[in-house]
């Protein structure tokens, strides 16, 4: 099977916390975002609810983490 790389930028604090949850699961987060990427390709959907407020959010904080 072919490989991809993936990188994308985040804040720490919320890295450090996730990863802080994630190990109390077992998980690494590079762990966690394949099983998230796996269960998005098996539903054919993003596996859990949001709302445009969220996705408002995440747009603003990558155009946020984008600027110099």
């Amino acid at each position: 099977m072919e490989m991809v790389t993936i990188e994308f930028t985040l804040p720490k604090e919320i890295y450090d916390q996730a990863k802080e949850i994630l190990s109390k699961q077992g998980l690494t987060v590079e762990d966690a975002c394949v099983l998230f990427l796996e269960e998005t390709v098996r539903l054919g959907r993003i596996p859990f609810d949001y709302t445009e407020e969220d996705l408002e959010e995440a747009r603003q904080l990558e155009k946020m983490m984008a600027e110099p």
